[in-house]
């Protein structure tokens, strides 16, 4: 009987060589990602009724299958809070990361005070200071609760304004996917960051109302 391990590299295996074929047997996969979900939530991640619908369609998107959601597209997780969005953003960046292929989290609010103190966004959208010297697919959490006005020696910028911007240029590109989570409504959206973002969603993104009860 093999062990776990044997198991884990045949599946990174199988994702590089085959990943992108209609025909791929998802058992092990959905096997190793609910053992990583698990991990990463100290063993609260569920699967019920409220949430198995979306999990599926994430999944077969972030494997590059057949399904509801447009691969060539980021994702816009939106809902109230608590709901879930954060937690199955990160569960998916440690899966992908097994699989080598994935993406980082970061928290909007964050973005924004690292600006502030230093005016340095290119590891959010050039990232010529890493090792790719290219820009990335990333996730940015809690988008419409950071500070909307920053400002690095005087000069002011709404900085996810700005990060949203430049990465649709990069999607049009080179195809860099953004993902969000974000506890607000279009109209807010468009009240925050100005009606070019709102307007862009639908066309870089994949909307994915995320609703229910609160989790927490």
């Amino acid at each position: 009987m093999k062990g776990i391990r044997e198991v884990h590299q045949e599946i990174r295996m199988r994702a590089t060589e085959s990943v992108k074929s209609s025909a791929l047997d998802l058992t092990p996969y959905k096997k190793t990602f609910m053992e990583i979900a698990k991990k990463v939530t100290n063993g609260r991640f569920v699967v019920d009724d409220r949430n198995r619908e979306i999990i599926g369609n994430l999944f077969l998107y972030f494997l590059g299958q057949p399904g509801k959601y447009d691969t060539k597209k980021g994702l816009w997780l939106e809902g109230p809070v608590g709901t879930g969005k954060s937690t199955l953003m990160h569960v998916f960046s440690a899966y992908m990361r097994f699989l080598e292929r994935g993406f980082k989290v970061v928290i909007c609010s964050q973005v924004v005070s690292e600006f502030s103190l230093n005016s340095d966004l290119d590891l959010y959208l050039a990232n010529k200071n890493s090792l790719s010297k290219e820009p990335i697919d990333m996730c940015f959490d809690e988008l419409g609760r950071e500070p909307m006005r920053a400002s690095y020696y005087g000069t002011p910028l709404n900085v996810m304004q700005h990060i949203l911007h430049v990465r649709y240029d990069y999607w049009q590109r080179k195809g860099v996917k953004t993902f969000i989570t974000t506890n607000k409504k279009a109209e807010e959206i468009e009240a925050l960051y100005e009606d070019f973002i709102r307007d862009r969603r639908k066309e870089m993104f994949n909307i994915i109302p995320v609703v229910g009860e609160s989790r927490r």
